[in-house]
């Protein structure tokens, strides 16, 4: 699968891709395994029809997913095997996935620790929250002296969202936004809307009972916000979080 989606995915030589690329296509071929894990568990919720608990968060701190993910779905020997074979640096691979930089405080490790909990517990659950497009910032310590730069987490896509336009939702206002002075001021009686976007990125945790491991996962929707003005369609935030 490593081999496959750095070929068909990224459409590149396999001698020519670089620490970027190996990781996505490592990240895929993850995700694989738990799309189709994601997809049972989805028709057994269908089917029982239990109750689910919805938890929204203004942020949702879950650093990296690919370590996680490999020791919860239990790949490691199927991954360190991998790491072997395409004699691939597994530490300089994790160090190429960003912190998603979905908030930047205390209240959204909370969050995400809630998330793994209940992945544990097997509750059917989903997080929703935004999906920042930046970052608080990227620190830099240079002669001493702290510098901070965009931290652009998204710049690359991201191998374990999951886009949903067809569920978009657009919401009607009654003002549009014009930045003056490097501020967003409001507009009243100037209608605009609001177009919600969801991104799921799954959250999966290691089952606490042995036989049902490869059970429930909550999910995280992430909602991206896109500011739309008469004929003009222009970025004003990107947020909605994602399926755990």
């Amino acid at each position: 699968m490593y081999e496959r989606h750095l070929l068909f995915d990224n459409v590149i030589d396999l001698a020519g891709a670089d620490a970027r690329d190996r990781f996505e296509a490592f990240a895929r071929s993850v995700r694989d395994v738990l799309s189709q894990r994601w997809t049972r568990t989805e028709s057994t919720y269908e089917k029982e029809n239990p109750k689910r608990v919805y938890y929204l968060s203004m942020e949702f701190l879950i650093g990296r997913s690919l370590a996680n993910n490999v020791t919860n779905l239990l790949l490691d020997p199927l991954a360190s095997e991998a790491v072997r074979q395409e004699n691939i640096n597994w530490a300089e691979l994790l160090e190429q996935e960003p912190d998603a930089a979905l908030g930047n405080g205390g209240l959204g490790r909370l969050a995400a620790c809630f998330l793994d909990s209940m992945a544990t517990m097997q509750l059917p659950a989903m997080g929703y929250g935004l999906r920042y497009e930046y970052g608080i910032f990227k620190q830099l310590i240079q002669d001493g002296w702290q510098r901070e730069q965009p931290d652009n987490w998204l710049r690359r896509q991201d191998p374990w969202e999951v886009a949903r336009p067809n569920e978009k939702v657009e919401v009607n206002l009654n003002c549009s936004f014009v930045i003056s002075g490097g501020a967003l001021q409001a507009i009243p009686d100037k209608p605009s809307s609001l177009i919600g976007i969801p991104f799921d990125r799954p959250v999966w945790a290691t089952a606490a009972k042995p036989l049902i491991r490869s059970g429930y996962g909550p999910h995280r929707r992430q909602i991206s916000l896109i500011f739309r003005h008469s004929a003009m369609v222009t970025s004003w935030a990107r947020g909605r979080d994602s399926r755990s």
